[in-house]
């Protein structure tokens, strides 16, 4: 069976067998690319990591619900006991206009419960213990133990 693993999704990527990844996950590694799964990790179907020369490391005991998207240039790192609700995305990167990336690396710590459709961008640091509400975009450091709400109201367009 370990074998069979390794075979279909690639010889940069580690788990602990404990972990449940769902057989509709999918794994992609390109160049340096690397992903890490610790031990007890559930990863539910359509979801997707991709390291391009970049690294993902997932902590243990965390959830990654489904049709998520994890996209690595430089470092995503996913610490212990972190659920990731459905249709989130997490990029640690921008494209720069020229044909190329700006990456900055991602941090979430310790048990940070994400909702469903969040947008993650570089360069930012979820602290330990923090919600992430449904819907919200994090471009800036959330602080530990924080309810991050992001509600855009939209404003009624001018007439005349």
């Amino acid at each position: 069976l370990t074998l069979f693993l390794k075979k279909m999704i690639g010889k940069n990527i580690s788990y602990k067998i404990k972990s449940l990844i769902s057989p509709k996950a999918s794994f992609r590694t390109y160049g340096k690319g690397k992903i890490v799964v610790g031990n007890k990790v559930e990863i539910r179907p359509n979801t997707e990591l991709t390291a391009r020369n970049g690294v993902i490391k997932i902590g243990n005991n965390c959830f990654i619900n489904r049709n998520c998207m994890i996209v690595s240039h430089k470092l995503i790192e996913i610490e212990n006991n972190v659920t990731i609700g459905p249709g989130t995305v997490i990029y640690d990167h921008d494209h720069n206009g020229k044909g190329g990336f700006d990456s900055d690396s991602i941090k979430i710590e310790s048990g940070v419960w994400i909702g469903a459709n969040v947008v993650i961008l570089k360069g930012v640091t979820i602290g330990s213990n923090s919600i992430i509400a449904a819907g919200s975009v994090v471009n800036k450091d959330v602080s530990p133990n924080t309810l991050f709400v992001q509600k855009r109201v939209s404003s009624e367009i001018p007439r005349g």
